[in-house]
C-alpha cells in the first residue's frame, strides 16, 4: 500500500469492532455520549454505547486502528502506529484546553449553614431544618450541573466535595433528618433529587461500613453524578410513563457507558464515581448491564451504587409506579437473590433501619405511629402515636420508645394511602414537630392544604 493511500473510512455503527481508531462520530453530542473527537475504541461499554446510540455511523482511521477486515497483526510492510494518544484529560498535569473550554457554569458554592462544620449529635428536630437547607442547595447546584452536561459541557468533579462534606456533617449529626428528607422529591424533579438522594445514602453506608473519611467523600461524590448518563437520552424517554418499547428500553440502559463517556471527558473524575458511574446497574449473579460482570468483579462501590440506587428509585414517586414505602422496599430487596451484595445490603438496613424514620406503622395496640428514631433493637424503634387504626380517628399525640416496653409493638408497616393520608412525606415532618398531648387534625390538614 502506498504511503499517501487514504486511511480515513466511513462505516456503520454495525461494523464496529473494538480495536478500530475513530476519527469521527455523524451526529451531534446528544446522538452519542463521546466527548473525545479521536479515541481508540477499546472498551466493551463503549462499542456497546456506540451501537445502541441513534448515530448512523462514523469515520476510522485505518492507519491508527482496525480495517473491517483487518486482523489483529499490522501489515508487514506498515509498523503500527507508535504515536503516543493524547493525554487524558484526568492525567497529572491540570486540564487540558478542551475542558478548560467546555467547563460548566455552575456555582458550587456551599454556605455554613450554621456550624455545619460540627459533629455533635442533634435530635431529628434539631437537624431537620438545617439538613432541609443542604439538600435545597444540592438540588440547585445537581440542576444546574445536569443542566450543562445536557449543553456538551464538562464538569469539575472536585469542586462537589465540599457539597458532600456538609452532606455528611449533617448525617453524622443525626442519620435520619437527611436520609428521610431526600425521599421528599415530585415526578418531575426526579432526575435531580434521585442523584441527590442516592449520594446521601452512599454516604450513610459508607459510615455503616467504617470507610474513611476519603472514600466516604468519594463515594458520596459518586451518588451525586451516577446517573449522569441519562442526560444524554431523551427527557422524553425518562419521563414516559407506559412501558418502554424494546428499542427504548436498550437506549436507556445505554445511560451508564453514556455517564462514563462523560466524565471520563471531565475534570477531577475519581476512579470510585468512574466505577459506579459504569456498574451501578450490574448484578451479583452477573446478569446485569451493560457488562454482565460477576460478583467477585463488582468493586465495593459498585456494590454500594446498586443498593442505593434501587432502593431511591423504587420508595420514589415515578411516572409510571406508585412508591413502595420504605420497610416494604428494603423487605422485597432483601428477597431478591442474586441481585445485591449480602453483606452491602444488610449494612444499608443497619444505617436506615428496618422501619426507617418517617415510616407509618401499626402497632399491636390498634394505633397508628410514625418511626421518629432508631433504638439498639432494629425491630423496635421510638415512634410517634397519632391516630387510632380501630376507631379511624386522630387521638392524643405522644411518643413511645418500643424497646422499653413489653406490651406493645409493629404488627406491620402500613402503606399511608390506606388510611387516607395523602402526600406523606411533606405530612409526616409536621406531625414530628407537632406537641405532645394534642390531636393532629389542624396539622394534617394545614400541611394537606
Amino acid at each position: 500500500m502506498s504511503s499517501d493511500a487514504p486511511t480515513l473510512k466511513r462505516v456503520g455503527k454495525d461494523q464496529l469492532r473494538l480495536g478500530m481508531y475513530v476519527d469521527a462520530i455523524d451526529g451531534t453530542w446528544l446522538d452519542h455520549p463521546f466527548w473525545k473527537a479521536h479515541f481508540l475504541l477499546t472498551k466493551p461499554a463503549d462499542l456497546e454505547a456506540l451501537r445502541a446510540s441513534t448515530i448512523e455511523g462514523v469515520v476510522i482511521d485505518t492507519a491508527k486502528g482496525l480495517d473491517i477486515e483487518q486482523t489483529p497483526a499490522p501489515h508487514p510492510a506498515e509498523p503500527a502506529d507508535t504515536t503516543p494518544p493524547p493525554p487524558s484529560p484526568r492525567a497529572k498535569g491540570g486540564k487540558t484546553a478542551r475542558a478548560r473550554k467546555n467547563a460548566a457554569k455552575v456555582d458550587y458554592s456551599v454556605p455554613d449553614f450554621g456550624a455545619a462544620s460540627s459533629t455533635v449529635p442533634s435530635s431529628l428536630s434539631e437537624e431537620f431544618d438545617r439538613a432541609g437547607e443542604i439538600v435545597h442547595r444540592a438540588r440547585e447546584i445537581v440542576t444546574q450541573l445536569f443542566d450543562e452536561v445536557r449543553l456538551g459541557k464538562t464538569i469539575e468533579a472536585s469542586q462537589l466535595r465540599p457539597l458532600v462534606d456538609a452532606m455528611a456533617g449533617s448525617l453524622a449529626r443525626n442519620r435520619s433528618a437527611m436520609s428521610s428528607i431526600v425521599r421528599l422529591k415530585s415526578k418531575d424533579e426526579y432526575t435531580y433529587m434521585h442523584s441527590v438522594a442516592v449520594s446521601t445514602l452512599m454516604v450513610n453506608l459508607a459510615r455503616e461500613l467504617n470507610l474513611n473519611s476519603q472514600d466516604t467523600q468519594d463515594a458520596g461524590v459518586a451518588g451525586l453524578l451516577h446517573d449522569i448518563g441519562k442526560m444524554a437520552v431523551p427527557t422524553a424517554l425518562l419521563q414516559k410513563t407506559g412501558p418502554l418499547s424494546d428499542t427504548e428500553f436498550k437506549l436507556v440502559r445505554t445511560h451508564p457507558a453514556r455517564g462514563h463517556a462523560i466524565l471520563s471527558g471531565s475534570e477531577g473524575v475519581s476512579e470510585a464515581a468512574l466505577d459506579v458511574c459504569l456498574h451501578h446497574h450490574e448484578k451479583m449473579d452477573g446478569t446485569g448491564y451493560p457488562e454482565r460482570l460477576p460478583g467477585d468483579r463488582i468493586s465495593l462501590f459498585a456494590r454500594m451504587g446498586a443498593v442505593c440506587d434501587v432502593y431511591d428509585a423504587v420508595t420514589s414517586n415515578r411516572p409510571y409506579k406508585s412508591p413502595w414505602t420504605p420497610s416494604e422496599a428494603l423487605a422485597r430487596m432483601y428477597a431478591w437473590k442474586g441481585h445485591f451484595d449480602p453483606a452491602v445490603l444488610s449494612a444499608f438496613i443497619r444505617s436506615l433501619g428496618i422501619y426507617p424514620v418517617g415510616s407509618l406503622v401499626r402497632l399491636k395496640s390498634g394505633a397508628l405511629a410514625i418511626v421518629r428514631d432508631q433504638s439498639a433493637d432494629l425491630t423496635r424503634p421510638q415512634v410517634r402515636i397519632f391516630h387510632s387504626a380501630t376507631d379511624r380517628v386522630d387521638i392524643p399525640v405522644r411518643d413511645l420508645d418500643l424497646s422499653a416496653v413489653d406490651d406493645d409493638g409493629i404488627a406491620s408497616s402500613e402503606n399511608p394511602d390506606h388510611w387516607a393520608l395523602p402526600d406523606w412525606e411533606r405530612l409526616w415532618p409536621v406531625i414530628i414537630a407537632a406537641p405532645t398531648g394534642k390531636p393532629v387534625s389542624a396539622q394534617r390538614s394545614h400541611a394537606i392544604g
